[in-house]
């Protein structure tokens, strides 16, 4: 069963992140209280999400314990490959529909602020999706995620 593990938001670009057990995700806006709601380059970018055992994997390669929060995604799952589903559509809880576009690659930004020498290279590809949000609703820590097409 895939599920929300964790929910991570920041109010301002280069702030720092933090949890939450719920957000409301709002279409042609983002995600209420996070930094790009509303402020968003494309659609597409609206919300971010990464599997927990990519974090894992990442970690215990590198011997590191580094919170899922500060890989910067909004969502974090659990038992879901990500890569799979670009150009589908996931459900989340009872309302919220996305739609995965993209695989999310890691940036310098991240790399400086995590202090971790070639996390870019290490991560290519293993660092998300990014999704745009297809119907509003309130998502909470725990939630089921489900592959619609």
């Amino acid at each position: 069963m895939a599920v929300i593990d964790k929910i991570n938001i920041s109010e301002k670009s280069d702030g720092d992140t933090y949890y939450k057990t719920s957000i409301y995700l709002e279409k042609n806006k983002g995600i209420q209280g996070d930094r790009y709601y509303n402020n968003f380059k494309e659609k597409k970018n609206q919300v971010t999400i990464i599997e927990n055992e990519k974090i894992e994997n990442f970690n215990n390669k590198l011997n590191k314990k580094i919170q899922p929060k500060d890989f910067r995604r909004n969502l974090i799952t659990i038992g879901i490959d990500l890569n799979s589903l670009i150009g589908k559509k996931i459900k989340i809880g009872t309302d919220v529909i996305l739609y995965i576009h993209e695989i999310c690659q890691p940036c310098n930004y991240l790399q400086k602020k995590l202090k971790v020498k070639e996390l870019v290279k290490l991560l290519v590809n293993k660092s998300g999706v990014n999704a745009e949000i297809v119907n509003s609703g309130i998502i909470k820590q725990g939630d089921e995620i489900f592959i619609l097409d």
